[in-house]
Parts: C-alpha cells; structure tokens; sequence
C-alpha cells in the first residue's frame, strides 16, 4: 500500500480495496467492512483555524465500494460501540466537503466509547499539537485483531494505533487496546515501537 501522504514509506499490508479521498487514503477490507488504515497529512496552519461545527453530519454508507463491502450506520446501532473516525474530523475542520468524507463508513470501525472519547480523543489532541509545532506532519491511523463482530458482520478491532511521522524523522506511535478499562489511563502508558 502506498499513499502520497507518506511517499517515501511501503506500507506492507494487504487492501481488498483502495481510496483515495481529498485528503487521505484508506486501506479498506471488505471482509472486515471497515478500513484497517488511513494515511493522511495534517497542516498545522490550518489547526482550529475555522473550527466548522459538525453538528450537521451524517454517517454515510460509502458507494465508492461494492454493496458487499460496505458498512452502515445502523449496524453500530445498540451494539456498545461507537463509530469510531480513523481520519479524525478534528483535524480536518477546516473544510465541510473534507469533513463530510471522514464521516464516510469507509473510514469508521467500532470503538469502545470510553477508549473514543477519552482516551483516544487525547491521542488525537497529541496529534494536533505536534501539527502546531512542526506544521505539517503525517499520521496512520489503524486498527488489528478481531474481538467479534457488529451487525452486518463488521469486525470489532482488538486494537487501535496511530503512528505519527514528523518532518524531522523521528516517529511517536501507540497500540492502545479497545476497551473502556482504558479511558483513565494516560496516553504515554500506550507508547509502542513500530
């Protein structure tokens, strides 16, 4: 898998299917129906520089896949997970057609809602604050293993990463266990090797 946001880097995975959006590239699998990476570019400038609400957005099947391999919305329904962003929209609040696209299915896998909304969420604060300071840095955010399934056969990750390259070459990354055991724990105790 190779993506232009990370030029110089093979990516040695196995995609059933690759997207390309305005502002990242999905590894997709459509035995899992969800995505097991996305690779994008953050720009620092652009941090919470407009802060566009996304009250209004949707979570949308993507039809740029085959209808055997999507994922929908409601098979997150009543299942204890959330819908978890690979791409986060944070990052991308600058631009409503980019957010709309990370609130695509291709680019959601279920989460445990305290790892998304605690733990996670200050990974992801991480990620933007090392984009404030070297302005332009470049993210995989991932998912591996298999704790079961959703509806519609949907995998649930056994665990979430990310892994965050900065201009100067050095590289921050976690594996952090999708559980809601985590959500008080500090995002250091999950810093991993690739």
């Amino acid at each position: 898998f190779n993506s232009k946001y990370l030029p110089n880097y093979d990516i040695d995975i196995q995609c059933d299917r690759i997207l390309h959006k305005k502002t990242f590239d999905v590894c997709y699998s459509c035995k899992w129906k969800t995505p097991k990476l996305v690779v994008y570019k953050v720009d620092g400038n652009l941090i919470d520089k407009y802060n566009l609400s996304r009250k209004s957005l949707r979570f949308r099947p993507d039809y740029n896949l085959p209808a055997k391999c999507r994922s929908y919305s409601k098979d997150y329904s009543r299942t204890g997970f959330d819908r978890g962003h690979l791409a986060p929209n944070a990052v991308f609040d600058y631009n409503r057609g980019i957010q709309k696209e990370t609130f695509l299915m291709s680019n959601i896998a279920p989460q445990k809602p305290q790892l998304n909304r605690r733990l996670w969420a200050k990974i992801e604060k991480f990620v933007r604050i090392q984009a404030r300071k070297y302005k332009d840095i470049r993210v995989i955010t991932g998912v591996c293993g298999s704790l079961g399934h959703i509806k519609n056969n949907v995998n649930i990750p056994k665990r979430w990463y990310k892994i965050i390259f900065k201009p100067d070459g050095k590289v921050v990354s976690f594996l952090v266990p999708n559980s809601n055991a985590v959500s008080k724990d500090k995002a250091k105790k999950y810093l991993s090797n690739i």
